[in-house]
């Protein structure tokens, strides 16, 4: 569950698309370690929150002090590696997208295993 190693899975896939990196930001993986945190804690998979001011992805980046101009987030749960995530984004049309947009430059990784034994893992992409 090392986020340093799904951000370099992440540029791997973005150098065979001829893409730059992603650059890792502790802003990000904070807005994305606090909504793994939520997923797990409610057992559910959702890129809302409940909480006053922290509903949406751009809500939580906001509340970090990260200025941006565009930002997106993928989520999922229950994959047990790195590899088997990264397979399950690349396979999903919008998490691909999201993944290999050349707009973004920083990413940020949050994950965290619920009660339920499933791990929630969360990316939040910015620029």
């Amino acid at each position: 569950m090392s986020g340093a190693a799904v951000i370099r899975s992440h540029n791997r896939y973005r150098r065979s698309a001829n893409l730059a990196p992603l650059a890792a930001s502790q802003r990000l993986r904070h807005a994305a370690q606090s909504h793994a945190n939520y997923m797990a804690q409610t057992r559910q998979m959702s890129h809302q929150e409940n909480v006053n001011g922290r509903g949406t992805v751009s809500e939580r980046v906001t509340q970090t002090g990260f200025r941006w101009s565009g930002v997106a987030e993928n989520v999922a749960a229950g994959h047990t590696t790195t590899d088997d995530v990264m397979t399950a984004w690349m396979n999903s049309p919008g998490h691909k997208q999201n993944i290999l947009n050349g707009n973004y430059t920083r990413i940020g990784i949050g994950s965290r295993r619920g009660a339920d034994n499933l791990i929630y893992w969360c990316a939040v992409f910015a620029r």
